[in-house]
């Protein structure tokens, strides 16, 4: 076969290709319709507005976040690596030792807590509290509304993934603030988002928002226990229960869980569950624990009398029974 030939015989096949070829190079430039269009783009982030930040502000000033002053032995600026971010100086490592360390409060009863030494207190005149900059970042005269946290270290913003992972930057281990935990091993309300209760700039919250404590099975038991708080007969954790009698204490007068966090405080327990206990609070533990609660009479819980049946959150005939031997009761 010639040239000549050859090039005819490849004429066809070539005009196939170009058509193709030219089929494809204008499908792909043809009109867009971007209406209809899903963009996989990565959308632009939200500023929050003047309204949306005059809300926030508002329920702000009223939490406990706009007013976390503490002076911190003379060393708050331990304290402030979560009460204060911006005042945090985590150069002063000395004093943050010594802040962890539960010897540095040894005291006679009753003298004065000591100061701690090295450290460079910050004035309340100084004092940031914890404002939108440590869980937004700045844009402007606003905010992102995307959440964020300011690390004072690093004197950058580390991005997370919700709300409970930036709640957990200061609410999780830190001096005996277990929300973290507690909420993990919670049987109720387990895997929420923090936010589900509590505001997201502060607002607070009572179980009473979602639960109406005078209806379902457990509203008789509710209306006798007027100065309990909920989670003194709920927490699952097993944390000992106290009437709180601060005056100044938000609980005063409340039967309420306690823990541990620098020195006995009421704590609302996070780790809850339906099931509860009256002998925690109505019974002895044993010949030196005193009875929480004194007035435990049958007449208390039965002011119409006897009932039938044996009362199922005592055991029966305790003082005989040797497998409950912390609950016996001296005759």
């Amino acid at each position: 076969m010639n040239r000549v030939q050859h090039s005819q015989t490849m004429l066809p096949f070539l005009w196939g290709a170009v058509f193709f070829i030219g089929s494809f190079v204008s499908a792909s430039i043809l009109p867009v319709d971007y209406d209809n269009q899903i963009s996989t783009a990565t959308p632009a982030p939200q500023v929050a507005t003047r309204e949306e930040l005059l809300v926030a502000q508002a329920e702000w000033e009223l939490s406990a976040h706009a007013d976390t002053f503490d002076d911190g032995m003379g060393a708050n600026t331990t304290c402030a690596r979560c009460k204060s971010p911006k005042n945090w100086d985590p150069s002063q490592d000395l004093a943050a030792q010594k802040a962890l360390d539960c010897g540095s409060c040894k005291r006679i009863s009753g003298a004065p807590r000591p100061e701690l030494e090295s450290g460079v207190p910050v004035t309340q005149h100084e004092w940031q509290n914890i404002q939108c900059n440590i869980c937004h970042i700045p844009t402007g005269d606003s905010f992102y509304t995307d959440i964020a946290f300011w690390d004072q270290s690093s004197r950058t913003y580390i991005p997370v993934q919700d709300t409970n992972e930036l709640c957990a930057k200061c609410h999780e281990s830190q001096h005996g603030f277990e929300v973290v935990e507690e909420q993990s091993a919670s049987l109720a309300h387990n895997s929420w988002e923090c936010t589900r209760c509590h505001g997201p700039h502060g607002k607070s919250s009572a179980c009473t928002d979602c639960h109406d404590p005078t209806i379902g099975p457990g509203a008789v038991e509710h209306g006798r226990h007027p100065s309990v708080d909920c989670t003194a007969c709920h927490d699952a954790g097993g944390l000992s229960i106290w009437q709180e009698r601060v005056p100044d204490s938000k609980f005063f007068g409340k039967y309420i869980t306690r823990r541990f966090a620098h020195t006995l405080t009421s704590w609302p327990s996070h780790n809850l569950s339906k099931d509860v206990s009256c002998v925690k609070c109505h019974h002895p533990k044993d010949y030196n624990s005193p009875v929480l609660v004194e007035e435990i009479g049958c007449h208390i819980c039965h002011p119409d009398g006897a009932v039938l049946f044996w009362c199922i959150n005592f055991p029966r005939d305790l003082s005989l029974d040797p497998e409950y031997p912390e609950f016996y009761i001296p005759q």
